[in-house]
């Protein structure tokens, strides 16, 4: 494989994070640009009826004024959009969920360390750090067997956590 088949490769790989934490960080920053946008057009318009100490004089008034306004009201429509895919994510979420479920219960009642053991086969001498990657590729062999083709951060994280629960139950193999 040549360097620029490498860097390919490994583009493709992305740290993955859950439908659950997206869903949330969708939620705060909606919270958040909205709070914003709806207080700075509050502040705008008291400046203007002269509620706040503040005033803006000069034919500079009227740009300010559009430019902070047109600002404020992109800020209400990114929370709205927000809004919409943290919803968006929260239903993707319970899917992904019970399809996480349905994996780890599968995995914990086919896939024992011994099993994995007998399916990756070492030279004398490999050191432990080439087997735990050997390993960790025979439960991603497996569970793509059993369930297809998954996305692959989601695959690389879900055995992340299956290889420690399964090899907690035998120490031999770590």
């Amino acid at each position: 494989m040549s360097g620029s088949d490498d860097k390919t490769k490994y583009q493709d790989i992305k740290v993955y994070q859950d439908k659950k934490a997206k869903a949330e960080d969708f939620k705060s920053s909606a919270y958040t640009l909205l709070l914003v946008g709806i207080l700075g057009i509050a502040g705008l318009i008291l400046m203007e009826a002269g509620v706040l100490p503040f005033h803006l004089v000069g034919s500079g008034k009227y740009m300010t004024y559009g430019v902070m306004g047109t600002l404020f009201v992109i800020f209400i429509v990114m929370g709205i959009f927000s809004f919409r895919s943290s919803k968006q994510y929260a239903q993707e979420a319970e899917t992904e969920d019970d399809m996480t479920d349905k994996i780890k219960k599968w995995a914990l009642e086919n896939i024992s360390a011994a099993s994995i053991k007998e399916r990756v086969i070492f030279e004398d001498g490999t050191p432990e750090e080439v087997k735990y990657f050997k390993y960790f590729e025979g439960i991603k062999a497996a569970i793509t067997q059993e369930f297809g083709a998954l996305n692959t951060s989601y695959l690389e994280a879900l055995c992340e956590e299956l290889y420690a629960e399964i090899f907690e139950k035998d120490e031999a193999f770590l």
